[in-house]
């Protein structure tokens, strides 16, 4: 079982698996828009084809069930504000534009990129199609939308039912990360306000431990990084937690895949299959290791780990913080693992990209 923030992550990690035959082992079922469905069959599975990317129709098509109790259209309303602060020009433009987006002619655009036209004249079809996966005819029957009571209690029981988690943080503490970052803080009092608050998104039955890494922080064995806390249940460390990445300060070099490796292999070793297993892992740089330069091996040994033992997934979620990160790196790392890549590259979105990250446990 696996989460995410947008569901274009699980189609991705998907197509990929597809390549390499092993579709079925990743995941067999997922709730998305009938559009997605539409795009992955295609061989463009994100929606969005990269200049010189050429679609490839997945080995293992998806098949859209649309179920027999109702479902809801996805839609983006558009209003006109009728308030005093409104000038008069600017409504009877948004009015103008409200009435281009529904000609004929502007809907056939609509359909012709897998979204179903809203205008009644345009009539349903291709690429809406059979052959993409998907039933012209359906649904047969829709639902309203909840009133915001019910949507407010569906929010607060996803907290009850969705399955544990058993977390790594991983934070780098490398020097770079004491650059100034703005307002007076630096990459570092950022990263650390974020991690923070990012503790209380975590249900109390959660495990979560705290490793940070740079070189020789560590014992003798293991010199690149230190465990400061033990994976166990937030509701019984959370202060500890938070007081121990509170007190996180900028030291040396960036030994970035031994520590990717080396936080791999624990949470593989002492997997929990109750818990969604994964680690999260924060560097404002690049391997700044000589004695650990090999890329291709980690990123062999990730892949092997993740397609030899699918029974045991084990995700590698990497953030990318600041401008100086290795992202093409750390997004290569992810998706051996069927995990995700985070872009903060801007330090000032790090609390945001943090709320995105947690939201896959």
């Amino acid at each position: 079982m696996h989460y995410g923030d947008i569901t274009l992550t699980f189609l991705n990690n998907w197509y990929r698996n597809d390549a390499r035959g092993t579709a079925l082992t990743y995941v067999s079922a997922v709730a998305v828009e009938e559009k997605s469905v539409i795009d992955y069959n295609r061989g463009n599975p994100d929606g969005v084809l990269s200049p010189g990317e050429v679609p490839r129709p997945p080995r293992v098509p998806l098949m859209a069930i649309y179920p027999k109790e109702g479902t809801l259209f996805s839609d983006s309303p558009f209003y006109v504000l009728d308030a005093p602060w409104v000038p008069a020009q600017q409504k009877q433009a948004a009015r103008v534009f409200e009435e281009f987006v529904q000609r004929p002619e502007n809907q056939r655009q609509v359909l012709r990129f897998g979204f179903r036209p809203g205008n009644p004249q345009v009539a349903v079809g291709d690429p809406v199609v059979a052959a993409n996966g998907v039933d012209p005819s359906q649904p047969q029957t829709t639902l309203g939308e909840p009133s915001p009571p019910v949507l407010v209690k569906l929010v607060d029981k996803w907290s009850e039912v969705r399955k544990g988690a058993r977390v790594l943080l991983a934070m780098d503490v490398s020097g770079s990360m004491g650059d100034d970052a703005g307002g007076g803080k630096t990459k570092l009092d950022l990263a650390k306000e974020a991690a923070v608050n990012a503790l209380g998104q975590f249900k109390p039955d959660d495990q979560v431990g705290l490793r940070l890494f740079t070189t020789n922080v560590g014992p003798a064995d293991h010199p690149d990084y230190l465990d400061v806390v033990p994976v166990g249940p937030v509701a019984a460390q959370r202060e500890a937690l938070a007081n121990k990445i509170r007190d996180l300060t900028p030291l040396e070099g960036t030994p970035l895949y031994t520590v990717a490796k080396a936080s791999y292999d624990q949470l593989k070793s002492s997997y929990d299959p109750a818990r969604i297993n994964a680690v999260l892992l924060l560097t404002d740089g690049k391997n700044e290791d000589p004695r650990n330069n090999d890329l291709t091996g980690l990123l062999t040994d990730l892949r092997s780990g993740s397609e030899g033992n699918a029974a045991q997934p084990v995700r590698l979620f990497t953030i990318a913080y600041g401008h100086d990160a290795d992202l093409g790196t750390l997004k290569r790392m992810a998706e051996a693992t069927n995990a995700a890549a985070y872009d903060a590259s801007d330090p000032a979105t790090i609390n945001n990209v943090f709320t995105n990250v947690v939201s896959n446990f």
